[in-house]
């Protein structure tokens, strides 16, 4: 599935897509707000966190931009 595709997906589809097709990566905690971050089929998916417990805020698939540059500084070598 393309980037495109999965964009258009509502949530609870890219959530299933994702939990099915993707790799974990990093969660970050940051002054951003709480995240985990997937690899999934050339493309990368930030997966928000609400604040408090574990819902699900946004399930966001991006390729650049501020997500990518999160992801990456909170990335263990």
């Amino acid at each position: 599935m393309t980037l495109y595709q999965f964009n258009a997906l509502d949530m609870d589809g890219r959530a299933a897509y994702l939990w099915q097709h993707g790799d974990y990566i990093t969660g970050v905690v940051d002054s951003q707000g709480r995240s985990n971050f997937y690899a999934l089929r050339g493309y990368f998916v930030e997966v928000e966190l609400f604040d408090t417990g574990d819902a699900i805020a946004a399930v966001v698939p991006f390729s650049t931009g501020d997500r990518y540059e999160r992801m990456v500084r909170a990335v263990n070598l």
